[in-house]
This record gives structure tokens, C-alpha cells and sequence, in this order.
């Protein structure tokens, strides 16, 4: 049967009331970055905002195979919704781990998780009798900064492996959903291996935004309960949680793992913004011999008799 490129349809549907419930959040983070102060976490919010939001060019690959959503507008299978919704989720699962209650929460987390896996390890050495090493645990006490050109090395090693990644799992024939889903997973384990010290964003970042993504699939269940109806079941593992699909959770976890930490393992502003402040405070410290301060006070017409 034939349809038109072109679809309207002005009626509120679940999917624009779900984007107007992310932007809300969205809304939310963007005060809490403006009363942190700090620049550099506005620009990551601008950022990951505006990038993810390149990625509603994307939904031609998910519709039909894996959902075929409500719009109040349509061309071919684009739709504007697709849009301020991937502008909602970059922004968001940018910067929402650098929040103080999220950040603290998380390391805290993963501290505990990395007794917990070193404490088995140690079980399996004493049991096995053989000493296991476990270097990829192994975080630095501290973020470094990377050298300029080593870091352009760093980022095109990362969109090589993400292309290579998408073109492998492409050849399995499954799900773009399942497809998108290896990519972010991979690609976020990826800068676990290559920048150690973003590991607690990548846990923070899944988790993180799969809570609130929870959020946002309940609500608009609750008032559009005919919504979920939408995705291909068939295609899928049919199985729902809280009313949804589970893949809505499998994506929620996998890109905010991998879109967390991606500003920062591409630009590294939080090493930059840490390195200032030591360096500002280690000048604000630093010893002052008294005569050199005082010959810096005296006057002019004093100075040149010295």
C-alpha cells in the first residue's frame, strides 16, 4: 500500500509526550550544571545535546525492524520526534554523573565493586594455586593528562573500533536494537581499557540513565498505556519490564555506558579543569622569599637606588 513521504498528524502522541518528559530532566540538568559554575561542564552538556541530537538522523535503521513510533510529523521513515529526544539523552547522560550526589554514589560504587571482584580473585588464586593477574582492575589513583597528539591517536583508534564493531555485528543479521546495543557496549569497554580512570563514568553513566530513562517509560505508560504497542514484539525478545520492552532498558544502559565518558575521553576537559585548579593552588602556597616581596612594594623613585 502506498503512503506519502510526507505524514502529519498535530495530536499529542506517547512518544512527543515521552521527549517532553526527557527534556524536562534535560531542564533539570541544566540548572544543576549553571549552580556548579563550571564551564567546562556547560560546554559538555551543549555538546553531548547537540552531537546526540545528529543521531535522530539515524532512526531510518530502527523503523520498521524494530519500532514504528507516532509523530505529529513524518517524512519517509524520519521522524521529529527522534530529535529532541536524542537532544534530551546526549545532554543528559553527558554531564549527569558529574553531579555531585550522582558522583559520590558511583565511586563510592565501584570501589566497593572492585574489593568485591579482588576479593574473588584472591579466593580463585588461593583455591587454584596459581596467582592470577588482574592489570585491566588496575585504575591510577589519579587522571593524566594525555599529550595532544597522543590523544588524536587515542580518538582515532576509538572511531576506528566503533566503525569496525558496527560493520561486524552487522554481518550477524541481528536487530539494529541488539546491533546498537554490542556497539556501545564495546565501544564503552573500550575507553575502560584505554582510559583507566573514566571506568567509574561508564558504570555511573549506565546506571545513571537507565534510572531516569525508567522513569520516563513508566509515566508515559501510565498515560498512554496503548503506546508500547508500537515496537515490533515479533522481532524481539517479546519480553516487557514495567511495561515495556526490556531492549528500551538494554539501549538506556549501554549508551549512557558508552556516551558518559565519551566528552571527556575525547576532549579530557576534567583533567585540564583539575590541573588548573592544582596549579593555581600550588602558585596561591608557593614560598615567597620576604625580600623579594618587599622590593616588589617599595615605590618607583625608591627602586632604582637599589
Amino acid at each position: 500500500m502506498w503512503h506519502p513521504l510526507w505524514q502529519f498528524d498535530f495530536s499529542l502522541n506517547g512518544y512527543l509526550f515521552g521527549c517532553l518528559v526527557l527534556l524536562a530532566f534535560w531542564l533539570v540538568t541544566r540548572v544543576a550544571v549553571g549552580l556548579k559554575g563550571k564551564h567546562w561542564m556547560l560546554r559538555e552538556l551543549w555538546w553531548g545535546s547537540i552531537t546526540g541530537a545528529a543521531l535522530g538522523f539515524t532512526e531510518p535503521l530502527f523503523v520498521p525492524s524494530y519500532w514504528d513510533p507516532p509523530s505529529i510529523l513524518k517524512f519517509w521513515r524520519w521522524d521529529f520526534e527522534s530529535f529532541p529526544f536524542c537532544f534530551a539523552v546526549g545532554g543528559i547522560t553527558a554531564v549527569v554523573t558529574e553531579l555531585d550526589p550522582v558522583k559520590g554514589f558511583i565511586v563510592d560504587l565501584q570501589f566497593r565493586l572492585h574489593r568485591l571482584v579482588r576479593g574473588i580473585l584472591s579466593l580463585i588464586s588461593g583455591a587454584s594455586g596459581r596467582r592470577l593477574h588482574a592489570r585491566m582492575l588496575d585504575t591510577p589513583p589519579v587522571n593524566f593528562l594525555i599529550p595532544r597528539n597522543q590523544l588524536r591517536i587515542e580518538n582515532m583508534l576509538l572511531v576506528t573500533f566503533i566503525v569496525a564493531v558496527f560493520g561486524a555485528t552487522g554481518q550477524f543479521g541481528l536487530n539494529i536494537i541488539y546491533q546498537s546495543a554490542l556497539v556501545c557496549f564495546a565501544s564503552a569497554m573500550m575507553i575502560a581499557w584505554r582510559r583507566p580512570g573514566l571506568r567509574w563514568q561508564i558504570l555511573g553513566g549506565g546506571i545513571s540513565f537507565t534510572i531516569i530513562y525508567t522513569v520516563v517509560l513508566v509515566v508515559t505508560g501510565h498515560f498512554y498505556p496503548h503506546f508500547y504497542d508500537h515496537w515490533n514484539l515479533k522481532e524481539l525478545s517479546g519480553k516487557k519490564f514495567l511495561g515495556a520492552p526490556a531492549e528500551e532498558y538494554l539501549y538506556a544502559f549501554t549508551f549512557g555506558a558508552f556516551w558518559a565518558p565519551l566528552y571527556e575521553a575525547w576532549k579530557q576537559t576534567r583533567v585540564h579543569d583539575e590541573a588548573a585548579r592544582a596549579h593555581a593552588s600550588e602558585k596561591a602556597y608557593a614560598r615567597v622569599d620576604p625580600l623579594v616581596a618587599l622590593k616588589a612594594d617599595l615605590p618607583p623613585d625608591v627602586k632604582q637606588w637599589e
